[in-house]
């Protein structure tokens, strides 16, 4: 079962490195891996496809600064897949084991589950991740996956692209995202399936302390059940922009 791994950089992640050498390391390894990065920087840029040459099956593509949103971000780097298996996390997400993507691709035997997401920790350590449950778990237990861990089927992608017209509809996704949550709903309702799997998840921080991570995180959580509630009142099923490579974007860096 072939996968296309797609990692999404805003610029050169602190963990990018790591994130790397962790898909790498999988009992499934990813038929080609696609870094999708902010090209504002150009020093940033030149040292990830510099650094990419170390790697197999690597490639960098790179869109302008000023273009950026998250849908977008996501489209170009599914879009340039070749696998209708694609993995989507970003260069902050540090994958929990080395049976990652296995995990996740198991789900796919059953051909109506339509994508696979996982949690998102602030720490792998013991003690970090029981306090995540007790602090976050029930945030956790929404039945939606999200950009930062998942896979989805290249050919449910193809039917309904991640709605770069969200930004238009409901303005606060240019900041915060949301077209994950989008996505899931409109495969839902056309009747698909979305898994969640413990064994399918990241280390994901912002931070180092992992009090003013956890802080963070349910800060968001707030933040993003609203952004939600209006989501979901959209009628469905509905139509997305369809995902069209924009004359700004720059072109693909081979590794």
């Amino acid at each position: 079962m072939g996968v296309s791994v797609v990692i999404r950089c805003i610029g050169r992640e602190k963990l990018f490195c790591g994130v790397l050498d962790h898909i790498l390391c999988q009992t499934i390894a990813p038929s080609e891996i696609l870094v999708v990065m902010d090209s504002i920087n150009e020093r940033e840029t030149a040292y990830v496809n510099k650094h990419l040459e170390a790697y197999p099956n690597c490639k960098l593509q790179t869109f302008r600064h000023e273009e950026f949103s998250h849908p977008y971000s996501v489209n170009l780097g599914v879009d340039s897949s070749k696998e209708d298996f694609v993995c989507i996390t970003n260069g902050h997400s540090l994958p929990s084991s080395p049976h990652w993507l296995g995990s996740g691709l198991r789900h796919f035997e059953d051909e109506k589950v339509a994508a696979v997401g996982g949690f998102f920790f602030p720490s792998n350590r013991g003690f970090s991740k029981n306090l995540f449950f007790l602090v976050e778990g029930p945030a956790k237990r929404i039945s939606w996956v999200s950009t930062i861990n998942c896979i989805i089927r290249k050919s449910r992608w193809e039917e309904y692209p991640f709605d770069e017209n969200l930004l238009n509809i409901i303005p606060e996704t240019k900041k915060y995202g949301g077209e994950d949550y989008d996505w899931t709903l409109e495969m839902i309702s056309r009747g698909f399936k979305v898994v969640l799997d413990q064994d399918f998840s990241v280390v994901h921080a912002h931070e180092k302390d992992i009090v003013l991570e956890i802080c963070r995180n349910l800060r968001n959580y707030f933040i993003y059940r609203k952004l939600q509630e209006k989501i979901k009142k959209l009628r469905r099923p509905r139509k997305a922009l369809k995902f069209s490579r924009k004359e700004y974007a720059d072109k693909e860096l081979p590794s």
